[in-house]
Formats: C-alpha cells, structure tokens, sequence
C-alpha cells in the first residue's frame, strides 16, 4: 500500500497600500539655523588680506550664502584700526596691513543686522619660507611635497594650502575662423586648442613638529594627482602656500580636519565639537564657524611635465570625434552667429567644402578652463 503526504503551505497575500507612503526629509537637512561663516587669515606680508563672510545653509542646498553688508576692521592692542572693504558676493579686503609680530590684534566684524562679532587675540607670527617643493609617484598617482624649517625653533605649527593649474588640449585645433560670412584666420590670442584649468585645494593640511628637537618639516604630501588624471595629460604646475600657526589654531583645523575627511564608517573617529576663535559679543552662545589667523604668507611654485611621468595611459575628456564638411555657409552663419552659443567649431574650406566638428572636439573651453595663457605659466 503506499501512502501519499500531501503538505499544505498556506498561501499569505501581502497587500502593500502605496498610497500611505510619502518621502522624508530630515529636520537636520531642512532646518538651517544661518550660523556666520568667517573664512580667512590676516596677512602681514604685502600681499592683501581676504576675508570671507558666509552663513551655514541646509546640507541638500549648494548655494552659498554670503553674507553682504557687514563691516570688518582689524582692531591693534593699543587702539590702532584697519578697515576691510567690500568688494561683493561676501569678500572683505584690504592691502597689505601695517601688523607688528607678537602684538595682539583682533577682528571686529558688525553684519547688516548691527550683530557684532569679535575674535579672540590674535598674535601675530612670522612664517618661515618653503625650502623645496618635490615630486613622486607611486600605485595611486604623483604627490607633491614640501620642505620647511625653523632655524629659530619658535613656529612649530603649520598649514598650507594651495592653487593648481593644468594645461590641457582638445581633439582638433582650428586654425580658421568664419566672421561675417567668410573664412579669416583665427588670430594667435583666439585660438582654442590649449587651455589651463585652475582649482583651489579643498582638504585640510596642518602639521606640527612639537615633538622634535629641531623645527624641520621633510616630506609633507600637500597635493595629490591620480592615476591617469587630465591634470598630467601636458603640464601639471601647483603654487603651495605655507602658514605658521599658533597650538590653538592647530587644534581647531586638526578637529575640522577628522570631522570632514575622516568620519565614514562606525570605526572612523566621530565629529567633535569645533570651537572657532570668533565670538558673538551680544550672545556668547551662538555658535561662530571659523579661525582666524595672523601671519606672513610664504610660496613656492613647482612644474611637473607629463612627458616625465610615463605610461600616464590619460584617457581625454572628448569623444568620437570626428571633422564634418556637410555644413553649408548660411547655415554656418546661424551656427556661428555672435552672442549666440556655437554647437560647431569651423575648421577651413576646400572647394567648397566647409568642415566644421562639435564644439567639444575644436574648443577647449567648453570643458571649462580658459585659453589665455597664465602669466606665470613656463
């Protein structure tokens, strides 16, 4: 006899009522309380000082938020002041300050909203010049390095930051130009095959030689190009800017430093409190992001070639490009039209043939950089 098992598996019907679901949003990203951003140092050498006023804005927003109107002064020990003018979109400036080292000053900064905010003492200190600037390569890329020291012993504390510039080319260079209905040579200023890219650094670099017996900072690493980056693809050139720093600025940087670059996962060092130097003298509690610094400001400059770096294996930003000789005159006339944004590049004529290949093939600054050439550039 066989016996037959018959299993039940009961049948559940999940009903799943989309209509109740709606999307969040946090309060941590709608709420902004329009904290005052206070970005800058006060330079004591001849080059201007620039200070940036901002305020804190919801964390799915990418519009700064400058804060206009307000009236900055850097106020002396012994009653001496020296007004920062407005110059828009929330900069503050003023030509090289008459500071004395090692005497007190502090920024004194009113908004439009007659709120005043006043720094703590600022000593300031004399930076000691880059010794060299140098270059290596390793798995990830190039890495720029620099060297510095104190003969006196007295600086100890460091920041830098920095500006890079890079030479880059598109697919086709046009040595023609159509202007008012025919073909004229394109001069030597409007040509659009080489252009330089310029950005400014956005990670934090602080480091402190307190530990040593001696003032010497050997092989920072302030600036890092990645494998196969454009900014090699010809010339690569990075002007670096060294800041001596007092053990409180230190701090507050070295904290910035760990909240914004370091916090990733559960085992990454958590955000602290970040306790600028900058104060509300109506209402002490109100938070102030920002410290600033007093200082001279030293820079070295260095070149980096991409044909000495090999086997770069850089891919360019453009595509599939290719010239075209289908276009017709009038029809380069609306394509090439003043005020208007060009689609086409020209590139020359024969027998009435016109060639002509997309804007991101024969113009350089579609990808965003400029075709002057910098002054500095060698």
């Amino acid at each position: 006899m066989k016996i037959g098992l018959r299993i039940y598996v009961p049948v559940i019907t999940v009903m799943l009522m989309q209509d109740c679901r709606q999307p969040y949003s946090s309060p941590a990203i709608r709420q902004n309380p329009s904290y005052l951003v206070v970005d800058g140092f006060l330079n004591i050498g001849q080059d201007s000082t620039i200070i940036t006023l901002s305020r804190t804005r919801n964390l799915d927003s990418i519009v700064p938020v400058p804060e206009l109107n307000a009236q900055l002064m850097v106020v002396g020990a012994s009653g001496e002041q020296y007004p920062l003018y407005e110059q828009g979109n929330g900069r503050y400036v003023t030509d090289h300050l008459n500071l004395n080292f090692n005497e007190n000053y502090q920024l004194r900064i009113i908004t439009s909203d007659n709120k005043e905010y006043l720094s703590d003492n600022i000593v300031a200190k004399p930076t000691p010049p880059i010794d060299s600037l140098q270059w290596g390569r390793d798995s990830t890329g190039v890495h720029v390095y620099v060297n510095t020291h104190d003969p006196q012993n007295s600086t100890r504390y460091y920041r830098w930051d920095y500006v890079e510039t890079w030479q880059y080319r598109t697919a086709f260079e046009s040595y023609f130009d159509w202007v008012n209905g025919g073909e004229i040579f394109r001069p030597l200023d409007q040509h659009i095959y080489n252009c330089w890219m310029t950005a400014h650094s956005t990670d934090i670099f602080v480091s402190n030689t307190i530990k040593l017996s001696q003032d010497i900072i050997y092989q920072y690493p302030v600036c890092a190009i990645p494998q196969t980056s454009e900014k090699l693809s010809i010339k690569f050139s990075v002007l670096v800017n060294q800041y001596a720093i007092s053990e409180d600025a230190y701090d507050y940087w070295q904290i910035l430093k760990k909240n914004t670059e370091q916090t990733g996962s559960l085992f990454d060092p958590q955000p602290s409190q970040t306790k600028g130097n900058i104060h509300s003298v109506s209402n002490p509690g109100e938070p102030v992001l920002g410290f600033i610094s007093a200082s001279s400001l030293q820079q070295k400059r260095i070149f980096i070639d991409g044909a000495d770096v090999t086997s770069w294996n850089y891919s360019p930003y453009y595509n599939e490009c290719a010239i075209s000789d289908t276009i017709k005159p009038i029809e380069l006339d609306q394509q090439l039209a003043p005020n208007v944004y060009h689609f086409l590049v020209y590139m020359g004529s024969n027998n009435g043939a016109y060639f002509t290949t997309p804007v991101r093939c024969g113009d350089c600054r579609d990808h965003g950089g400029t075709n002057i050439k910098p002054s500095f550039w060698e």
